[in-house]
């Protein structure tokens, strides 16, 4: 197949400079050929889940649990990608939406949506998931660098991109931002 061909045939006049850099950015990851588990020189456990339409991934090693996301209490004076708080068997544990963090188009809460609950570095907490694809092995031989379109917050986060696309987030480095731990003492009434 012809993809110069097929390309120049897409209108992209219609498309911002953003938006068209970002579609090539996807192409290219998805061009990689599919690599089986067996196959995997170095690989990776991850949870893969939905944020506004795209997927995104965190080590399993950092994630405790996935449940649903009931009985939400909200923290007045926090800011606004703390959801507010929840009780998970006893436990107090904030909720982080990173669609707000990274600056993501935001979605309303529904019934459907995930949590996942984070745990190392001697923190805590969930993050908001629109949908939970599951647990799969990854190489990480096959993970590229953020693409250069992306800036600020939510490249920060990112360790890179795996062939899908499936956007890794360090995990590590969102459970030692000062931004995303709430503290009584940072709460403002």
């Amino acid at each position: 197949m012809n993809w110069e061909e097929k390309e120049s045939n897409v209108d992209t006049s219609a498309l911002t400079d953003y938006e068209s850099g970002l579609l090539k950015e996807r192409a290219k990851s998805l061009a990689v050929p599919f690599i089986t588990d067996s196959l995997q020189q170095n690989p990776i456990d991850i949870l893969e889940f939905f944020l506004s339409g795209e997927r995104y991934a965190l080590p399993m090693q950092y994630v405790r649990e996935v449940t649903l996301l009931r009985h939400l209490s909200p923290l007045p004076g926090t800011p606004d990608f703390i959801l507010g708080i929840i009780n998970v068997r006893g436990k107090i544990i904030s909720v982080t939406d990173l669609r707000v963090f990274f600056h993501l188009p935001r979605k309303g809460l529904s019934d459907y949506n995930k949590i996942i609950i984070l745990s190392g570095k001697g923190m805590e907490y969930a993050v908001l998931a629109d949908q939970v694809a599951g647990v799969k092995s990854m190489d990480l031989n096959l993970l590229s660098h953020p693409p250069d379109i992306l800036r600020g917050t939510e490249k920060d986060f990112l360790s890179g991109v795996f062939p899908g696309p499936v956007i890794l987030i360090n995990a590590e480095l969102l459970l030692t931002d000062k931004r995303l731990i709430v503290q009584s003492s940072a709460i403002r009434i």
